[in-house]
Parts: structure tokens; sequence; C-alpha cells
């Protein structure tokens, strides 16, 4: 170990000596013997959870004001070569002191040592951080602008799920952010939710360095650890490189007595590997002797230990011991009501272990307390391991507390984060599925059961499947009396007493139905009934599922059930295989189209706000870093469009970029496509070029064998009528069409209208909580200039038909809705105008997506 003296100026000339003596103990580290000049990096955390922090040294001699000066940290995420958090350091840091920055949800251990927190989501092992002053980077960790995988570096020096310290000798910055990173190469590695070292650093910077004789920087287990699984090996980590005799040291526990072990690793880190498992709930303890161990360098003396380094630790008791039942510990409120260390015993009901999925167990004690009211299962988190399987009863040792509010045993105290210490105590007795029914009684009644192995008995409803593809999800509810489905409020009741009573009702009536992963988009999707969801196995909204069992888990603020077997599926609401007949001479639908761009969206560079024209807006549709995204994105909207086969198309959100037409493009447009399978000149469309300002517009496509543009398109935006916010809707396109056998027209208004989770808060436009979501005034506005503008006939078609389509952003009983049914609120028009309009439309008006 090196330390710095401080000596008189004479013996300075032997600066050259410093810099040899450093690369002779370090190796090939790039070091600094010179004092610092800046500000650098001297400790890294990146700990369990958002466990993260950063240390910045101070060696430069005097007191620096972090604002005054501009410092500030930038974050580079995923090998994006664009930050996209920078955080403005604020305060003082004294000469030879550190400022820790934390953030803002890390352990109690490293918030008691933070200068500064962030609340922001914070780097992994795999994203580059870089200290700057103002905008010139005087430090950095990782490699800007590559994502290296999972981290840069070889556990413990590396940057995933571990602590770094600057070695000491290292005494400036890596100014240079883009190139190679080897954390070894100036790092020391500890393990995960190491945070001893931080709130001080030391570093050999100028004057002589001499050495020091070599120490035990830390064990694992630490001294005095509790609970320590049986199979556990041990690691001992020295100051530097050292050199062991064969008894460096003695390991001895009360009932196993003196226990033989291999010992693998050095010369820093050294692993000892009992030959036997430990015994349960004995007490240990491992000794090195200070006389079998030195140091390996050339600078001596001294050169061996100075005294010997005592580390004791214990197994957790047997199974049977006295423990803590589950039931006490989570009581009959919606908290722990027994939180800090405990120990547990029951039996896995649910096995959720790996970073695929929930990252632990759900444990249930096999018989309960006989108080409905308090639940008997728990979740144990276990991170990546993998402990347990289901049916074992086993007897847990950790720290019971809410997280994510849902109760849980994590790690050995509250700072730790997976559960280690699980003994297997054989086979237990799976106790039987809990029913529960719909409706709750209560929005926080299922917290009884929460952790418990419970069955759905009932022939639920499958009512909501949007997140089923990316997060395994489907909600499950009883319909209200009369009613085969549940229904948005508003789309049945105006706002109101009547809608809020529907929502409230919902609310209880239903359970999300999740297939126990964490990742998203998995390859396996899963069908109630336990088979992957495909087209051979698929299922519709209204079709039923009876007799779910699984554990009932609390996560993403939703109770859900986490399936442990199939469940009962009945086709109640089968595809019908053909379109009802509904009469008529032409058909006129409308498509969503989900952000069809012929751009391609780069992430990760600098060049892909080039859609929108002026507005510089993002491309928002397939990714140039998946070249099959796009193919695979035009042919599916082909084939829904072939499904549709209508004679005319509204279509919404199309890239709206100037020299871009995601229509009528020759090669990659939607008729061109549509053309190439049904024939030359089957498919056309009105070329309407920009409209607004939007990185989106609407558009139409038509069929020139069954009608025929009349006149010109119109475009209704702000200049037509103020109170149409363009910025905020996109315009509406209008465009008259005769039928080719009889020569009768139609108008066709395609709209756009601002979405429900957008902001309008710049408008005085927010969120009323009257179920009708945000910027409600705005669309409602947008309706009765969409009406008013209708009743002056903007294209000049002479004709009463009108047919507004697209995307309204309403249900049926909300105000845009109802000021299109009432007609316009204007003297120049009345209710009369739109009497054709109602009639030729009966069905829903709009739909929300």
């Amino acid at each position: 170990m090196l330390r710095t003296l401080t000596l008189p100026a004479r013996v300075l000339r032997l600066s050259a000596y410093v810099v040899a003596l450093s690369v002779a103990v370090f190796g090939s580290a790039v070091l600094h013997s010179a004092p610092p000049t800046e500000l650098f990096f001297s400790e890294y955390i990146e700990g369990s959870s958002n466990s993260k922090a950063l240390e910045i040294y101070n060696g430069t001699g005097g007191p620096i004001n972090l604002a005054t000066d501009g410092y500030n940290v930038q974050m580079f995420f995923n090998g994006n070569p664009v930050s996209t958090l920078t955080i403005n350091l604020t305060g003082t840091v004294a000469a030879g002191d550190v400022f820790v920055l934390a953030q803002a949800s890390a352990s109690a251990a490293i918030l008691a040592q933070a200068d500064q927190t962030n609340g922001s989501g914070w780097f992994n092992g795999d994203d580059a951080v870089v200290l700057r002053k103002g905008t010139t980077v005087i430090d950095s960790l990782g490699q800007v602008g590559t994502d290296p995988g999972a981290r840069w570096g070889t556990a413990p020096a590396s940057t995933e799920n571990n602590t770094l310290r600057r070695k000491a000798a290292v005494c400036g910055g890596d100014s240079n952010s883009a190139n190679s990173f080897d954390p070894a190469t100036e790092w020391d590695g500890f393990a995960q939710d190491t945070v001893d070292g931080l709130g001080s650093h030391t570093a050999s910077c100028g004057g002589v360095i001499l050495d020091v004789a070599p120490t035990v920087t830390s064990t694992t287990p630490s001294d005095g650890a509790v609970g320590v699984p049986v199979g556990t090996s041990l690691l001992v980590t020295f100051s530097e490189p050292v050199a062991v005799n064969s008894s460096w040291f003695t390991l001895s526990c009360t009932t196993s007595g003196a226990v033989a072990a291999t010992v693998t690793g050095g010369p820093t880190t050294f692993t000892i590997d009992p030959l036997n498992n430990f015994a349960a709930g004995e007490s240990c303890t491992l000794t090195v002797l200070a006389a079998q161990v030195s140091d390996v360098d050339a600078d001596d003396p001294p050169d061996a230990m100075a005294a010997d380094r005592v580390a004791t630790f214990s197994t957790p008791a047997a199974c049977g011991a006295p423990f803590t039942p589950i039931p006490q510990i989570q009581g009959t409120g919606t908290s722990a009501a027994v939180t800090g260390s405990v120990v547990t015993e029951g039996v896995v009901v649910g096995d959720f272990e790996g970073s695929a999925g929930l990252q632990g167990f759900y444990l249930q004690d096999s018989t309960g307390d006989g108080n409905p009211a308090t639940s008997d299962g728990i979740f144990v988190y276990t991170g990546s391991g993998n402990l347990v399987s289901a049916g074992q009863r086993v007897r847990v040792s950790g720290f019971a507390r809410e997280r994510f509010n849902q109760t849980t045993i994590n790690g050995a105290n509250a700072n730790a984060s997976v559960v280690t210490d699980v003994v297997a105590c054989g086979d237990g007795t799976v106790p039987a599925p809990t029913d529960v029914t719909l409706p709750f009684s209560a929005a926080d009644f299922p917290e009884r059961f929460e952790g418990m192995l419970v069955r759905f008995p009932q022939a639920l409803v499958i009512s909501e499947y949007f997140n089923l593809e990316r997060f395994g999800e489907i909600v499950l509810a009883k319909p209200l009396a009369g009613e085969s489905r549940p229904y948005t409020p508003t789309a049945i009741d105006g706002p109101g007493p009547a809608a809020d009573d529907r929502a409230a009702a919902n609310l209880l009536s239903r359970i999300t139905l999740d297939d126990g992963l964490s990742v998203q988009n998995p390859e396996f999707v899963r069908h109630p009934n336990g088979f992957a969801f495909d087209l051979t196995n698929r299922f519709r909204g209204g079709d039923t599922v009876q007799d779910a069992v699984g554990v009932l888990g609390f996560d993403f603020s939703l109770y859900r059930i986490y399936p442990t077997g199939p469940a009962t599926y009945t086709s109640v609401n089968p595809r019908p295989a053909a379109l009802p007949a509904v009469g008529g001479a032409l058909k006129v639908a409308a498509m969503n189209t989900l952000n069809f761009f012929l751009t391609l969206n780069d992430p990760g560079t600098t060049a892909d706000d080039v859609c929108g024209g002026a507005q510089n807006l993002e491309c928002r549709g397939a990714n140039s870093t998946e070249a099959t995204e796009f193919d695979r994105q035009r042919a599916k909207l082909l084939s829904a469009l072939l499904g549709l086969n209508a004679d005319v198309v509204g279509l919404n959100e199309i890239e709206n970029t100037p020299g871009v037409d995601p229509l009528d493009d020759p090669t990659r447009g939607v008729v061109a496509g549509l053309n190439d399978i049904l024939g030359a000149g089957t498919y056309a469309s009105i070329n309407t070029g920009v409209i607004g300002t939007d990185a989106i517009r609407v558009g139409l496509i038509y069929k020139p064998a069954k009608v025929t543009p009349v006149g010109v398109f119109k475009i209704l935006d702000s200049t037509v009528d103020s109170d149409f916010l363009d910025g905020k809707n996109r315009p509406s396109l209008a465009q008259t069409f005769a039928d080719v056998s009889n020569g009768a027209k139609l108008t066709i208004a395609v709209n756009h209208f601002k979405s429900k989770g957008s902001d309008c808060n710049d408008v005085g436009d927010p969120d009323l909580l009257d179920l009708q979501g945000n910027c409600n005034v705005t669309r409602r506005a947008a309706a009765q200039a969409l009406v008013d503008w209708l009743s002056t006939d903007p294209t000049g078609s002479g004709d009463p038909d009108f047919l507004i389509v697209g995307d309204l952003n309403s249900y049926a009983k909300e105000h845009p809705i109802d000021a299109i049914r009432a007609g316009s609120d204007d003297a120049a028009g009345t209710a009369d105008d739109f009497t054709n309009l109602i009639a030729k439309y009966q069905g829903p008006l709009a739909y929300s997506y």
C-alpha cells in the first residue's frame, strides 16, 4: 500500500523515483504523480435498486465553488453519444475533501454522505458518466457512444453491480470520454452495495511515496454477519497483491470445529471454499494470520501484515426453530405490521425467480392464523438468484418492509437488496387456493390476500388486452348487472354522477392477469389456458376465463394474479365469418396507421429529428437500427387495408414531412403496395402534401373505379376558425367524392383531435377529473369548429351529405361528440344542417386511441 508523507522540499528531487515506484507497484496503470489541477471522480457506486452515487475529489489545494465554476455531471445511456441527463452541481467542496452526488432514492447509508441528490433515472453498468467544467470534460467513466453490453470490466472491478474506488496513485481524470475503458486500470473494485469508503478519499499525489504493510480491506461474510447460508464460500481481499503461506488462515466453528477448505484466487482477493457445508445455527471465526502474509513489491520494509485480522459470522438456525409467522409480519393493514430483521418459514406457492421473472418467490404459511383480514403470504426478493422450487418448505432470514407497496422480505438489512439466507426444510404441504370473487368491497380489499395462492372461480370477461404483447397482461372483469362486458363510463353515461359511479364500480370489478415475467415484448406470450398465444390459440375481448389460479401480488399500482397453472377459457365472442350486411352502395372506413413514416427514426444519433419540416420533429416510425421493422409495419398495414376492402379510407398518423408522401410514394407508399397486390390503378390518394405543423397528419385513399374526387380538398385549421387549435389538433381534411355508378355526392371529413393523455395546460385546458381526460375543452372547440365549417359546404359540393371519420379521441357521451350531435353553435348554421350526418352515421361517432 502507498502512503504520502509530508517531507521537506529538498527531498522532492526524488520525484523521478516516485514515478518509477508507482509504475512498478501498479503495473500498466496510467498514474499521475503530480498534484491534481482539477476535480475527478474518486468513487462510483452501482448498487442494488437506486443505491447509486458518485464521489468527486478535490485535490487542487483550494476550495471550489461548483455552481460558480459550472461543474456538471452528464450520463449517457445505452451507448447513446448524446447525454439525456445533465446534473448541474451546487455547493462548495473544500480542499482535500470530497463531494458526494447520490440518487435521491439511494440507501440510507449513501444518503447520509450525500451533498446533493437527484431523482432522475440513473446509470446502470452499461452507461457512461462524465464530469465536466462548463462544457469541458475533465473526467469520465465508461466510453461515450459505445454500448459494452452489460458492463465495462470484470467483477469486482466492473461498472455493473459493484463499487469502484480510484486508486490512490491516480491524480487526474480521464478527459477523453471516447477512448476505451478498463476499470481495473485506475480503479479498485468491491462487492455490490459496499459503501463504507464513501465520503473520503486519499490520493498519493506529489511528495514521496513510501511502502506500508498490507492489510485486509474486506471479508465476505463481513465481521459480525448473521444468517450466512450454510453453503457459503468466503472471500478475503487485501490492500495490495500479497503472497501467502499454506497456513495463512484458520477457520473454526462452534459445531463443525476446525473447517477444512481449499483456496483459489489471489494475489489480492482469495476465495476460501469449505469442503463441507457449515452446520445450522453455529458461530464461526475466520482469522487471517499476519505472520503468514507479505506483500510482493520490492520496496521493503515493511512487507508483512502488522496484526491478525479476525472476522466472525453465524449461520441461520435449523428448520423448526422459533420464527415470526407470515400473518404476523403482514398484519391487517395495507403495510407490513412487522418491519426489520425477521426469520420466517413457509411453503413456496409461486416461484418467479430470475432476471426474466419477478426476481423472487412467494412464501405462504401452510396453516395461516385463521384471521381472514391478515394475509398468510409474502414476497421474498432474491434478484437473479435461483434458490427454491414451488412446493418446498423453506426458512428465510431477511429484512421485512414495503417494497413498491408490496410486503417483502429482502436482504439482511434495509440497505441490502436480495435475500441469500434461505434454508430448505423439505417438501411442504401446499395450501389450497383461497377463493376470491369480484367485485371487491373496497379498493384495498385484495390486500388481505397479498402473496397468497388464490383462485377466481367466476367466469370473468376478458375486458382489456392492450398490454398483452408488451407486458403479458390481460384484464379480467365481472361486468355490471345486465351487461356483457365493462364499458368506458363516458361511452354510456355523460360526465357526472352516473359516469363516476360506473367508473368506481369498474375499478372494484377487475383484476389483472400477469404472466409473471419482467421482460418487455417476450417471445412467449401466455394465453389464459396456459399455452402460447398464437394464430392457432387466440382469444377475443368478451371471451371468459374461469378458475384463474395463481398468487395475488401487487406491482405498478395494481393488484394482479401471477398464474401458477392454466385457467378454463371459453370462447363466447367468436370472430364473425363475414361482415354484416348494412346496405348502401359505398364502403367508407377510417384507420389509424400508428405512425406510418417513410423516414426512419435512428435513435442514438443527433440526426433523428428530421421529420416535420420546419418543426424539426422526432420521426416516430420504424427504426433504422432494425432493418426489417419498416417492412413488417408496412406489410401489416397493407394486410389490414386489404381486409377492410373499403372504397374510401381516412387515415391517421401518417408522416407529415416536406417531400415525403407515405401514401403515394412509388416504391414504399400505401397506394403502391395495395396496387402491387390488387392491380394497377385499384387505389389512388388525395395528394395534400404537408398539412399543418405536426409530425403527423391525416390523409385519404380511394378506389377510382368506385368514386371520383369532386373539386379540390379543403383544410380546417386555425386560419379558418380560431377556435380550432391546430397547434394541438391535427388539421382536418375534407374532400367531396361522386359515386361513379350514379353521380351522388358525399363529403368526407377526416379528423385527428388532441389526445386525452396530452398536455394542454399551456392553453388552460387541464384534466378536470370528469373522466374526459386532458384537453377536453380543446377537443370540444375543435368539434364545434368542425360542424361550423362543414355547414358552410367548404368544398362547394352543393350537397348536404357529410361523413365525419377519424380519431376524435372522445367517447360517445363526451362533450366533443355532444357538440357534433348538437350542430353549429353559430348563427350561420343550425343543427338541421347536420340531420343527414346523424341519420347516416348511427354507430359510435368516434373511438379513443
